[in-house]
């Protein structure tokens, strides 16, 4: 794992040091996320923030490449009963899980509409999604009692993911303003294979995320 983080790291400062005579700007990025897994049934959403930041490499043809740096809060709900996984086997339980990401994405950007006469364009992007789990919660309800249980044993600590979606932005001179909303998809299990994640057993991170981003 750790040589994974370090090629990540190792990406982002080749970025950095071989594109200088690229286009560049910073920014600042933040939104909502909704999240759920995907691979059991019933699953309910969950809210959470997701904040970072970016720089955006602009090439000829309305091509860019945008590496990010984000934190991100993602989970899901959902309630069980004895015959689809409940751990005790007896009435029904409700879990949520609370998961925090520092997540890694780099994107390949494309301006595929220009406004007339406005300063506005659309853009559509893909990439990867490097995520590293830094912490993990679950709650459990059981005969109208609540537990809350620190969860990071049972998680992976690292997912790969991909990211796609696009959003307007408006060119202001020196400040772009833009808006988006991202779907990313998660390609491992989140959970080891263990008691408490029993009912979970085989879900992967699936997330809507709304965002609003200033660059310079």
């Amino acid at each position: 794992m750790k040589r994974i983080e370090w090629l990540v790291i190792l990406m982002i400062i080749g970025f950095v040091s071989v594109t200088n005579a690229w286009s560049q700007s910073l920014g600042i990025t933040g939104g909502v996320n909704i999240a759920s897994f995907n691979g059991i049934k019933n699953a309910s959403t969950k809210n959470g923030m997701i904040i970072g930041g970016f720089i955006n490499y602009g090439f000829i043809g309305g091509v860019s490449l945008q590496p990010e740096v984000l934190f991100s809060v993602k989970g899901a709900s959902a309630t069980v009963s004895p015959d689809n996984g409940s751990i005790l086997g007896q009435l029904p339980e409700h879990y949520s899980w609370t998961l925090n990401y520092i997540e890694v994405p780099i994107l390949l950007k494309m301006d595929v509409l220009d406004v007339p006469i406005l300063p506005v364009n659309v853009d559509i992007f893909a990439g990867p999604d490097f995520a590293f789990n830094v912490g993990s919660k679950y709650e459990t309800t059981f005969g109208g009692v609540t537990t809350t249980t620190d969860g990071s044993g049972e998680t992976h600590p690292f997912d790969f993911n991909i990211a796609v979606g696009g959003g307007p932005n408006i060119n202001l001179g020196t400040v772009n303003i833009g808006a988006e909303v991202r779907y990313t998809f998660g390609t491992g299990p989140v959970f080891k294979n263990s008691l408490p994640t029993k009912p979970f057993a085989d879900v992967k991170n699936g997330t809507w995320s709304i965002m609003a981003s200033v660059g310079l």
